[in-house]
């Protein structure tokens, strides 16, 4: 992970020094697992005194906003509570795709870049870079420069539809078992369809890439 680094771009309000250095604190420590990040406050209290982020309470994070608790006093130091809405750009080393990927295309580290990106949007859903892409495979088109996401990719099937697989259906310790054909794909642990002799239908657990166990 690269240092972290607080790059502030411009706030919207006149800059309150005190906040600031607050706000420095609170983002180092809330968003310390990014790469760096950017942020900007869009809405401050109004007709205070004295502003202090309040860390008795949760400061809450929405994709590109952050919703930090302040207490804001007035002119006779009396405090109450208010909400700073920060917005905020993070980026994140990710794995990008460096030409366009077939759906079902199985993957390799080598058809991804490791880029830092901005990620705010994708809450939480990108790809560690040295996550291990084996026995994956795309489960949509991926253009060029696409950043590879969680919900992009699924587990390679260890049975195709129309593979020769082994049906067991016996029970009590007696192990009886038929040929059948699938009639879906499916990674081991699913559940799919087969058929056996004079075309009747089954439903197999699948067991490895040869062998299914009877469900019903």
């Amino acid at each position: 992970m690269l240092g972290l680094v607080a790059i502030l771009v411009g706030f919207l309000f006149p800059q309150n020094n005190s906040l600031d250095a607050q706000l420095k604190v609170l983002l180092n420590e809330k968003l310390h697992n990014y790469v760096k990040y950017e942020y900007q406050i869009v809405q401050e209290p109004r007709n205070y005194s004295r502003i202090e982020i309040n860390n008795d309470k949760q400061t809450r994070l929405s994709k590109n906003y952050l919703y930090v608790p302040v207490k804001i006093y007035n002119s006779k130091n009396i405090p109450s509570g208010s909400l700073l809405t920060v917005r905020v750009k993070l980026y994140q080393n990710v794995l990008v795709a460096s030409a366009g990927i077939r759906r079902n295309e199985n993957l390799s580290g080598g058809m991804f870049e490791v880029k830092t990106e901005e990620v705010s949007m994708y809450d939480g859903k990108t790809l560690e870079p040295d996550c291990d892409l084996t026995n994956f495979r795309s489960k949509a088109v991926l253009k060029e420069g696409a950043i590879l996401l969680k919900d992009m990719i699924e587990p390679v099937p260890i049975i195709s539809k129309g593979d020769k697989i082994i049906l067991h259906t016996g029970g009590l310790g007696v192990d009886v078992s038929i040929d059948a054909v699938a009639r879906q794909e499916g990674c081991a642990g699913d559940v799919i369809s087969v058929y056996a002799s004079g075309s009747k239908l089954y439903k197999g657990k699948i067991i490895d890439k040869s062998n299914l166990t009877l469900v019903e």
